[in-house]
């Protein structure tokens, strides 16, 4: 449950963070100069301050109460939402804004600093596996239900702005290019390259 902030031109480790508990580290995202995001292995996401090298929140994404989604308003709390599933991958958006992934393939675009839900994207039928931006703001998701879905994020990010179905494979990683190429790897140990033409993806 350790981080380390390392200095690159010296390699020394500039200071150790601990978090209040011992879970492994999952990943790590960079927000700003100052601060630090992590995701664990007890469905925790923490948030830190590099200038007093301590967390600065814990985000529990834990199933805590009953939640029925007819009851959902947006501005809930996030550490109050109930998934019934666990946290599978994160995007920090900007400064503020991040969106979380989960086991039943929902995705959820929250405030960081205010810990407030802003939008619940429904469209993935399981597992989200990655999620990633293309160069203009849309958020790109992929899922084990083998799809891929591009969020329109000029509308709220309520519309599906274009939907790649990827043909009876498993997707284990996706990746975008500077020139908003898709890169997807799949479990068959097989590559393919998704370019835009006519305001849509085909495969290369």
């Amino acid at each position: 449950g350790i981080l380390r902030v390392w200095d690159i031109e010296s390699g020394e480790c500039e200071c150790e963070l601990q978090g209040p508990h011992d879970q492994s580290v999952l990943s790590i995202y960079i927000i700003d100069n100052n601060h630090i995001m992590s995701t664990y292995s007890d469905n925790t996401i923490g948030l830190w301050d590099l200038e007093i090298k301590d967390y600065d929140k814990i985000y529990d994404s834990n199933i805590i109460s009953d939640f029925d989604y007819n009851d959902y308003d947006n501005g809930d709390d996030y550490n109050d939402y109930n998934y019934h599933n666990s946290l599978s991958s994160i995007l920090i958006l900007n400064a503020n804004e991040a969106v979380s992934g989960f086991t039943n393939g929902k995705l959820v675009i929250w405030e960081i600093e205010a810990s407030r839900i802003i939008r619940e994207l429904i469209g993935h039928t399981d597992r989200i596996i990655s999620i990633s931006k293309l160069s203009d703001g849309r958020i790109v998701s992929s899922s084990k239900d083998k799809t891929i879905r591009i969020w329109d994020n000029s509308n709220n990010y309520t519309q599906i702005n274009e939907l790649v179905i990827v043909n009876n494979r498993e997707i284990k990683v996706l990746h975008i290019l500077l020139d908003d190429c898709i890169v997807i790897g799949d479990y068959d140990k097989s590559m393919s390259i998704w370019t835009k033409q006519s305001d849509k993806y085909t495969r290369e």
